[in-house]
């Protein structure tokens, strides 16, 4: 399709939105308009949650594709003081772990470079994120200078179950509370009746670690340019759900292999190409494969729905909406941006 026919299209799209569009009212309550991609927002009688996590969300999105790559912290040296089978006090990175370190340094460097030389856009640095924990800021210390730490991306708080350490990871490669399945059956009971709110004693939930994880995916989306994440389990594991349309109840769930690169690139279309590259740590930069997984995704829903919020007015696709606000913005929003101007 040319551009000329492209164009006549799309104006015909519009013309049909047109037809039945009806301005949302002040009178009529609480709603949300989005003008030309998220170029502009207009709100009425936003209050709550709604101001603090849904408006900052849809100012956030946007269709520009660029690499957004999660990555688990490298290996760390295991601590004197054990904590038992399965579970490892880490600190810093060991020697395979600072291998790992130089390999993701070159796959970054390689993946951006070709980003980069795509798009025919100036190079700008890659946008990098880690937790607080010394072996997760070490393994971005070949990539960048400049990062951000944050607590938001620190590993789920075990509790009374690591002593009240934070840097404690586990033999595998999914939940940690499986873990506990021989130490504290009474506790994996009751976690298997509910993965997602079940709480560690003195500790997080899934759910805990969620709504911290709200203001660094409203970051991720906000970017223009690639993202890297370098975190733990729990997160990565919420943070795969989202981009793979999982449904968050059951991230706990999603393998977080060790010495992977999880790479996510948005579609225009408002989904995800997810892949996982596993990098050779003996040979700094090559990969020893490239698998692709889930080839298409969707956003998660993890922010709320407008069913969440009785009365709301979403003019965003011109007509209320009651499906998941994802959904809404990930399409609707590009087809029909609010016709209202």
């Amino acid at each position: 399709m040319s551009l000329e026919e492209a164009l006549v299209d799309i104006k015909a799209r519009v013309a049909k939105y047109e037809e039945v569009y009806e301005t949302v009212q002040d009178c009529e309550g609480s709603y949300i308009k989005v003008f030309d991609l998220s170029s502009k927002i207009m709100a009425s009688h936003c209050y709550g949650r709604m101001s603090k996590s849904v408006m900052p969300f849809m100012m956030a999105i946007h269709i520009g594709a660029r690499p957004i790559w999660l990555v688990r912290a490298g290996s760390g040296e295991i601590d004197s003081q054990s904590l038992g089978e399965g579970e490892r006090m880490l600190s810093h990175l060991s020697a395979a772990g600072e291998h790992f370190a130089r390999s993701l340094a070159a796959f970054i460097d390689e993946r951006s470079e070709r980003y980069w030389n795509t798009t025919g856009k100036e190079k700008e640095p890659t946008f990098v994120f880690t937790s607080t924990m010394p072996r997760s800021v070490e393994s971005v210390c070949h990539v960048t200078d400049s990062h951000e730490q944050t607590a938001a991306l620190n590993p789920i708080d075990k509790g009374a179950f690591a002593g009240g350490r934070l840097d404690v990871d586990c033999s595998g490669d999914g939940a940690p509370q499986r873990e506990a399945e021989e130490k504290q059956p009474e506790f994996y009971a009751a976690w298997k009746n509910d993965p997602f709110r079940k709480r560690f004693p003195g500790g997080e939930s899934y759910m805990d670690v969620l709504k911290r994880l709200e203001s660094v995916l409203v970051d991720v989306e906000m970017s223009t340019r690639p993202v890297l994440i370098v975190s733990h389990i729990t997160v990565l594991q919420l943070l795969v759900a989202y981009f793979r349309g999982t449904p968050v109840e059951e991230a706990w769930k999603v393998a977080i292999p060790q010495n992977t690169v999880l790479e996510v690139t948005p579609t225009s279309g408002g989904s995800f190409v997810y892949e996982e590259h596993a990098l050779n740590v003996r040979d700094e930069g090559k990969t020893d494969s490239k698998t692709p997984k889930t080839p298409k995704g969707k956003r998660g829903s993890w922010f709320p729905t407008v069913e969440d919020f009785p009365g709301l007015d979403m003019a965003a696709a011109g007509t209320p909406s009651a499906q998941a606000l994802p959904a809404l913005l990930g399409i609707g929003v590009q087809v029909a941006a609010a016709l209202d101007q």
